[in-house]
């Protein structure tokens, strides 16, 4: 098993930054030599920060600084990415996108999150205005790589470690990502034949003792560093070295002939439940997803699948309504209305908000691409696939035009 990532959340603000220097490389390398200690190989290590309130204190000017700061220290200090949310509450979404697009431009190691859905309320004009910034963001590259940086987060809760859907809130502390797919994928491949109550009881009784291993862990670094321990997110999440990696590859072991095909919705929401219940067996600190993550370009099955049109943008519409993910890292075509992107984001905010369950939104539009293309990424990170079809048809007309954010009404 592997730390997917270990992310560290602290407020800059009132800090001496040499000072915030010095902790965290001191809690990473105390951290990562833990885990080391422990035959645990951490993938990246990361940093969030609180979300930026445009106020007098915090201009643009005042931001630039901070982010200038903290994208030269990252590279300096083996820290891959580092995390910048944004509320889209009570703020000028013009300003705020303004300053995001100069951060995506300049620091290529830096996440945008935009917050716009919190405690049951739907930012639909933010929707609109994130639309516009991501086809903004599309027209940076070529091939529309910069989108993996920036997302929307419906109804996430503070301090998760997954990027770009987390914002950091409370005292200085780190969360951790696993990579739990290939011990789902032994476990099953090992009890072939049993019927799935026997398969769940083996996971059950295999990966919770994982997961309580590693939550000691985290609590010796919590008192190793002095940082608190927020927690891990048991969710499952893909990595494109190999199918072994692949959680479309999980579905189709458990049953479905093709990732995609009926039964996905009940596998789907198979794994999500066993996924919680090994939080609560294993009583581990959780926070986060705790879910099922179809991240079409870090999955090497979902993309085969997705190139063999096995499945659609309205499928992974469906299967948010039992997974922990949302619609991520998904292609879409160059010329997709930017209140398409909105529509679809309004979706989700529907799902999650309906739902109580956190969500997020990556959509890569891809520059003089259509539906089908193939994308063409060189990174390790992705894997290629084709491009989703958009319908350009959208949700948002004059009875969206209203002032306040929208919520639905109580019983």
């Amino acid at each position: 098993m592997k730390v997917r990532s270990l992310t560290l959340g602290f407020d800059w603000q009132g800090q001496d930054k040499s000072q915030i220097e010095n902790s965290i490389n001191e809690f990473f390398e105390k951290a990562v030599g833990l885990f080391a200690k422990n035959d645990i190989e951490v993938r990246t290590n990361r940093l969030v920060l609180p979300p930026f309130i445009l106020k007098d204190s915090i201009d643009n000017e005042n931001i630039n600084q901070v982010i200038s700061w903290l994208s030269e220290f990252c590279e300096n200090n083996g820290i891959r990415w580092f995390c910048v949310p944004f509320s889209t509450f009570d703020q000028q979404m013009r300003e705020i996108n303004s300053i995001a697009l100069e951060i995506v431009k300049r620091h290529k190691n830096a996440f945008i999150n935009f917050i716009v859905t919190e405690n049951g309320q739907i930012n639909h004009q933010a929707l609109l205005d994130t639309g516009r910034f991501i086809k903004s963001v599309s027209r940076l590259s070529n091939n529309g790589y910069d989108n993996f940086r920036v997302g929307a987060s419906f109804n996430c809760k503070p301090n998760g470690p997954f990027f770009p859907f987390t914002y950091h809130s409370g005292n200085d502390g780190f969360s951790i990502a696993l990579e739990l797919v290939p011990l789902f994928i032994d476990v099953v491949e090992r009890n072939r034949g049993q019927d799935i109550e026997q398969i769940r009881s083996r996971l059950l009784e295999e990966i919770a003792p994982e997961l309580s291993r590693v939550n000691e862990i985290g609590i010796e670094i919590e008192q190793a560093t002095k940082m608190s321990y927020k927690g891990i997110d048991a969710s499952l999440a893909p990595y494109p070295d190999c199918d072994d990696n692949s959680v479309a590859g999980l579905i189709e072991l458990l049953g479905v002939d093709v990732f995609g095909s009926y039964g996905t919705i009940f596998l789907t929401s198979f794994l999500t439940n066993t996924i919680k219940k090994l939080v609560a067996k294993s009583e581990i600190r959780s926070v986060g997803f705790n879910g099922v993550m179809y991240s079409l370009l870090e999955d090497t099955r979902l993309g085969t699948n997705n190139s063999s049109k096995e499945f659609s943008i309205d499928s992974l519409l469906s299967y948010s309504t039992v997974c922990g993910c949302g619609i991520d890292m998904v292609p879409v075509p160059g010329d997709i209305f930017e209140e398409e992107i909105a529509s679809i984001m309004l979706d989700i905010a529907a799902i999650s908000t309906v739902l109580k369950k956190p969500l997020g939104v990556r959509l890569l539009p891809i520059p003089t691409k259509h539906a089908y293309e193939f994308t063409e990424f060189s990174y390790d990170f992705l894997y290629n696939t084709r491009i989703q079809k958009a319908r350009n048809h959208t949700c948002f007309s004059e009875f969206m035009d209203v002032a306040e954010p929208f919520a639905y009404l109580q019983k």
